[in-house]
Order: C-alpha cells, then sequence, then structure tokens
C-alpha cells in the first residue's frame, strides 16, 4: 500500500509540475485563452455529468444556469460594487434554487419528454433575459473597469493568472467530484439511472436524489458561468444563452465518458482544442470549421461510445485478446 501512495504522490507531483510549467511554455494569449476555456468547460462538464450521467436525466437546458452565474456576477457588481469572490458563490445558490424550481415539476418525466422539456424552459429564459432591459437586454453587459482593484474584482490583465486560477477551480471541483463519487449518493444515482423502479423498491427516494443531482449540477455550471464572464468581461444572451451552448455542455461529458470522474476534463480538454483551433484556422472558409468540428464528434460519438477516457481500457482489452489467442493451442 505505502508503494501505490507513492506512486499517487509521485504522480500528482508530475502532474502539479505540468499545469505549472504548461502556460510559461505556450506564453501567448491565445494559448491562454484556449486554456482556459478548457477550465471553464471541464466544470460545465462536471456539473452536467451529476444529472445527466449519474443520474441518467438528460438535459438540453443547462445553459440556464451558465447564463445565472454570468449574470448575477455582472449585476452584482453594476448594482451593489460586490466582489465576484462573493457574487459566484451567490450565483450558486440563486441556481441551485432556481433549479429546484424547474426541477420539481420537470423531473417527474423521463427520457426524450425531460430533454424536450429542459430545451422549452431554456429557450424561454432566453427571450427574458432578451426582453428585460434591467440586465442589459439584448444589448448584454459589459463589466470591465480600470479603477478595480484587480485582485479584489478578478479582472486580471495578465492572462496566465486566469490559467493558473481557473486550474485550480476545476482541481478542487475534481477533487470534490472525486469524493462525492464514492459516496452512497452517487451510488444512489446510478441505481435510478439503471432502473428507477427497482431502486424506488429498494427504499430509494428517487425524486429526491434527482432533485439533488440537478441542484449540484446547476450549482457547478453557474460557478462556470461567473469564471466564464469574468474572463470574457461581456456577455450576452445570444453569447451565453443558446440551444448551442446546451448542447456543448452535453457533448463535453459524452466524449469524455458520461458518469465517469474524468470524463468530463478529457471531453473538455479535446473539445475546446477541437472548436477554437477549427475555428481560427478555418473559419474564412465559409463553414467549414464547424463541418469538420461536427464530423469529429459525431466520429468520436459513433466509435468511441463510452467516451474517449475507455480508449485505454479498449487496448488493454485488445492485447490481451490478441494475447489469448497466441497462447491457445492450435486446432
Amino acid at each position: 500500500m505505502k508503494k501505490l501512495s507513492y506512486k499517487k504522490l509521485l504522480l500528482c507531483a508530475g502532474i502539479l509540475v505540468i499545469l505549472i510549467v504548461l502556460p510559461l511554455i505556450f506564453n501567448t494569449a491565445f494559448s491562454h485563452h484556449i486554456m482556459t476555456m478548457m477550465c471553464i468547460w471541464a466544470l460545465l462538464g462536471m456539473g452536467w455529468n451529476f444529472i445527466g450521467g449519474y443520474a441518467g436525466q438528460i438535459s438540453n437546458g443547462h445553459a440556464i444556469y451558465y447564463a445565472f452565474g454570468a449574470y448575477t456576477n455582472a449585476m452584482l457588481l453594476q448594482w451593489f460594487n460586490l466582489s465576484p469572490w462573493i457574487a459566484m458563490w451567490i450565483g450558486c445558490l440563486l441556481s441551485a434554487g432556481i433549479a429546484f424550481l424547474i426541477g420539481k415539476g420537470l423531473l417527474r418525466f423521463r427520457g426524450h419528454v425531460f430533454a424536450i422539456a429542459t430545451m422549452a424552459v431554456a429557450e424561454c429564459v432566453r427571450l427574458i433575459f432578451i426582453n428585460t432591459k434591467a440586465i442589459g437586454g439584448a444589448t448584454g453587459v459589459y463589466i470591465f473597469n480600470a479603477e478595480l482593484d484587480p485582485a479584489l474584482y478578478m479582472q486580471f490583465t495578465d492572462t496566465k493568472t486566469y490559467v493558473y486560477l481557473y486550474m485550480a477551480f476545476v482541481v478542487a471541483v475534481l477533487l470534490f467530484v472525486r469524493w462525492l463519487n464514492t459516496t452512497k449518493f452517487c451510488y444512489y444515482l446510478r441505481a435510478i439511472n439503471g432502473n428507477e423502479t427497482a431502486a424506488e423498491s429498494a427504499g430509494i427516494n428517487a425524486a429526491n436524489y434527482k432533485l439533488w443531482a440537478y441542484m449540484l449540477s446547476a450549482a457547478i455550471v453557474s460557478l462556470a458561468g461567473s469564471l466564464y464572464m469574468q474572463f470574457m468581461r461581456y456577455t450576452d444572451p445570444s453569447m451565453i444563452l443558446t440551444s448551442n451552448i446546451s448542447m456543448m455542455i452535453v457533448l463535453v461529458t459524452v466524449m469524455g465518458g458520461v458518469g465517469t470522474v474524468y470524463g468530463p476534463l478529457i471531453g473538455a480538454i479535446v473539445l475546446t482544442y477541437i472548436s477554437e483551433y477549427t475555428r481560427v484556422y478555418l473559419s474564412h472558409y465559409n463553414g467549414l470549421d464547424m463541418v469538420i468540428y461536427g464530423v469529429l464528434v459525431i466520429l468520436i460519438v459513433l466509435f468511441i461510445p463510452d467516451g474517449l477516457i475507455s480508449i485505454p481500457g479498449r487496448i488493454r482489452k485488445h492485447r490481451e485478446h490478441k494475447a489469448a489467442v497466441k497462447e491457445a493451442p492450435a486446432k
């Protein structure tokens, strides 16, 4: 056991060194932008994974909570000059409360009905945001102010600072997810996902556990929205509250591995890298970047349905199968 612990410690130290050195090696604004967006998408994927991965309730409207996190930060800054270090947690609580109200009504549905219902609610919220002038309406909100204290209001001039800070958030949430993955909460969610009727017959209150998963999911996605707002310093409903955003949140988790701890992180890294580079280098070919991006996503989903995280296991099984064939006596 001591030897195993030492290996884990060495692995963690190696990962920490990589995380520290990476922004220094790729020291450009564009590289830092990609790394920062990877962190944000990782948080989005980890958040959605609780309701969509563990509980098996496919929500196509999580852009709602992404927007609530971003707008809570922006409006509390504009109205009360409140620091985002406090505002982001208020946004998480607000999003969890909204998720309670929405989930209480929608989580009685299952399968495609729940997925369509969440899309409809997200579209209603988008229209409300667009037509509410108090929060910027269709024009959106802008929060940059050069007179503010950069550390207190999280408005840094050095893009590396965002990378390191957001990496810390990802690590903290990842450790929380890793711990929660071993508790009865996630075991019950998996049981509900496998067979809700059987889970209820075993004494699991499926409605309550799905609601808690939905609220937790909303809170983590809201945190990602708050960090996105601080990084971009501007947003509007057409940027952050669209069906495309909701679909991307789902794709991040599906690509990496649904219902796994590290799947959303892997999916976020790959998906962000593909989308950002195709957008920059192929966008002048009239949508070719989106075609290539879409085809790559479809291929991964079709041929690796368990997500990219399953590739090492597939390779190992393939090697074991080849070895077994070689060792089998010839007929």
